[in-house]
C-alpha cells in the first residue's frame, strides 16, 4: 500500500464540542492491536491524526499508551522465548526475576496512564497534572525496561540481526516520530512544573481506579485529588488481608513510607516552582512527585482490584514489586520486612508465563491476543 495513511476522526465527541465525552480509557483499549503491532504505524495512523483535533490530552496520553503496548509486545516475546529455555536450561532462570521486574513496571506505567486516561475530560489540556506526569514519567521508564529486554535477549544469543532485536530497534528508532522520546518527556516535566497545586486534604475517588466501571472523566483535577488521597488512605488502612505471607501487610508498609514522600515532595515541588521553574532542583522535584502519582496509581488500582475479587491484579504480589521499584528509584529507605520480594517476584513471573502460553496480553486488562 503506498501514499500517506488516511485521517483518523477522533472518537464521538472528542472533536465535537456538544457530543458526549467518551471512555478514553476504552478508546485506546479499543486501538491497543493496532498500538501494540508497531510503533510507527500508530503514529502514522493515529498519534499523527489526533494530534490535529481538539483533544489535545488525549494526544498527548495516546503516545505513551502506544508507547507502553508495544513495549508490552517486545515482553511478550521476549518471556516467551526465556520461558522455553529455561524448562530445560538452568541458566536461562536467571532471567526470571528481570522480566517478572519488568513486567511489574509496565503493569505500574499502565496504571498511571490508565487512571489519567479514565479521568480525562473535554476542559483538560496537554498541562493537565496527570497527563504531564504521564508523558514525563513513561518514555523514561520504558527506556529502562526496553533495556533490559535487549540485554535479555542478547544474552539468550539473539543478536542485533535476528527479527526480536530488529523489533526493539525499530521501536527505539519510531519513538521520536511518535512523541515519546527525551524531547518529549523534558516538554512534559516542564508542564508537570507548572501544574497548578492541589489542596492539603484531596478527596479518594474509588470508581476512577476500578478498571472494570464505565470511566468517570471528571478532569484533571479531580483526577489529580484522587491520585493524592491513595497513598494517605494507605496508611490507615491496610490493603485487604494477609494469606500467611506478609504480603499485604509489607504492601500497607510501602504506602505508608510512599505517603510521607508524597507530603515531602508536594510541599517542595510547589515550593520549587514558585522560585525558580526552570531551575534544576525543581525539575528533581517533578520527577520525585511524578514517581509519586505513579505509586499511588499502582495502590488505588490494586486496591480496587482486591474488593472486587479481580485474580492477579487483587493480589499484593504485582504491586508490591512495583511500589519496592518505585522506592529504590526516589532512593527510599524501606521497610525491612519488604526487603525479600523473591515470591512476590515468583508470583508476578507466573502470571507472565501463563499469560504468553495463553496468549494474553501484558496489561493490566489481559487482553487475548488477536494474533
Amino acid at each position: 500500500m503506498s501514499g500517506t495513511a488516511p485521517r483518523t476522526a477522533a472518537p464521538d465527541g472528542i472533536g465535537d464540542e456538544p457530543a458526549a465525552w467518551p471512555d478514553a480509557a476504552q478508546f485506546v483499549r479499543g486501538l491497543r492491536p493496532l498500538l501494540r503491532r508497531d510503533l510507527g504505524l500508530a503514529e502514522a495512523w493515529v498519534l499523527h491524526p489526533l494530534r490535529h483535533e481538539p483533544a489535545q490530552a488525549l494526544a498527548c496520553l495516546l503516545g505513551p499508551a502506544a508507547l507502553l503496548a508495544a513495549t508490552g509486545g517486545v515482553l511478550h516475546t521476549t518471556a516467551a522465548i526465556v520461558d522455553g529455555r529455561a524448562r530445560h536450561d538452568p541458566a536461562a532462570r536467571q532471567w526470571l526475576p528481570v522480566l517478572a521486574a519488568v513486567f511489574a513496571d509496565l503493569l505500574a506505567c499502565e496504571a498511571l496512564t490508565t487512571v489519567a486516561l479514565r479521568g480525562l475530560a473535554p476542559a483538560d489540556d496537554a498541562g493537565a497534572l496527570p497527563v504531564a506526569a504521564t508523558g514525563y514519567l513513561i518514555p523514561h521508564l520504558v527506556s529502562d525496561l526496553l533495556a533490559d529486554l535487549e540485554l535479555v535477549l542478547q544474552e539468550s544469543g539473539f543478536g542485533p540481526d535476528r527479527t526480536e532485536r530488529r523489533v526493539l530497534a525499530a521501536l527505539e528508532g519510531h519513538r521520536t516520530t511518535a512523541g515519546v522520546d527525551g524531547r518529549a518527556a523534558l516538554v512534559a516535566q516542564q508542564q508537570l512544573v507548572r501544574a497548578p497545586s492541589m489542596r492539603a486534604q484531596p478527596a479518594a475517588m474509588p470508581e476512577l481506579f476500578r478498571l472494570a466501571r464505565p470511566a468517570p472523566g471528571v478532569g484533571a483535577t479531580r483526577c489529580t485529588e484522587a491520585l493524592l488521597a491513595v497513598l494517605p488512605e494507605a496508611a490507615a488502612h491496610c490493603f485487604g488481608t494477609d494469606d500467611g505471607d506478609g504480603m499485604a501487610t509489607q504492601l500497607a508498609q510501602l504506602g505508608r513510607r510512599l505517603a510521607t514522600e508524597q507530603r515531602h515532595a508536594h510541599r517542595a515541588l510547589r515550593a520549587a516552582a514558585a522560585a525558580d521553574p526552570d531551575g534544576a532542583p525543581a525539575r528533581a522535584l517533578a520527577d520525585r512527585f511524578a514517581l509519586v502519582l505513579q505509586a499511588s496509581a499502582v495502590l488505588g488500582v490494586a486496591r480496587a482490584a482486591a474488593q472486587s475479587g479481580e485474580g492477579f491484579l487483587g493480589r499484593p504480589e504485582w504491586a508490591l514489586l512495583a511500589l519496592r521499584r518505585i522506592g529504590r528509584r526516589l532512593g527510599l529507605p524501606l521497610p525491612v520486612s519488604t526487603d525479600s520480594p523473591a515470591g512476590a517476584s515468583l508470583a508476578v513471573w507466573t502470571e507472565l508465563a501463563e499469560r504468553v502460553q495463553q496468549r494474553v496480553d501484558c496489561d493490566l486488562y489481559a487482553t487475548r491476543l488477536l494474533w
